[in-house]
């Protein structure tokens, strides 16, 4: 079963090209996070996908910048 957090750890480990299994599922995901009425409802769906940490990912400044906002948000 594909999971964010297990797409995400594959890529760091070995960059490649996403599989097309894994391109239709994060454009779910995305659907998903997009149709999602709140930053904590964002956030549950992110810790479903087990995205608990934003570190060790590498994430450009705009994204770690956006997921805080939505994790602090959350917390809210």
């Amino acid at each position: 079963m594909l999971k964010l957090i297990t797409i995400l750890e594959s890529l760091k480990q070995q960059p490649r090209q996403l599989t097309e299994e894994e391109d239709l599922y994060l454009n779910a995901l995305g659907d998903e996070l997009r149709r999602a009425n709140s930053d904590a409802a964002r956030w549950r769906i992110l810790e479903r996908e087990g995205l608990t940490r934003l570190d060790g990912f590498a994430f450009s400044d705009d994204v770690l910048a956006k997921l805080s906002d939505v994790r602090r948000a959350a917390m809210n």
